[in-house]
């Protein structure tokens, strides 16, 4: 099954998790240091959704911003 939004196509994003070590300059360290950038992927919030058209219940799944829209 794919982790696709049926309704605006909305799909998972390879974003980039960055470790971070010491203390902010302003809280009075030497500044934060980068120790390792690794690849992560953000899924979309899936929710499956009935919808009646025509007649006929269609089971979709949809995210949470396109469900919100189409219950109102």
């Amino acid at each position: 099954m794919a982790k696709v939004c049926e309704v605006c196509g909305k799909g998972p994003i390879v974003v980039n998790s960055v470790i971070r070590r010491g203390k902010a300059r302003a809280a009075g360290g030497v500044g934060r240091k980068v120790t390792g950038v690794t690849k992560r992927v953000q899924k979309p919030n899936l929710q499956p959704l009935t919808v009646t058209r025509a007649g006929v219940s269609l089971r979709l799944r949809v995210c949470s911003k396109c469900r919100k829209s189409l219950t109102v």
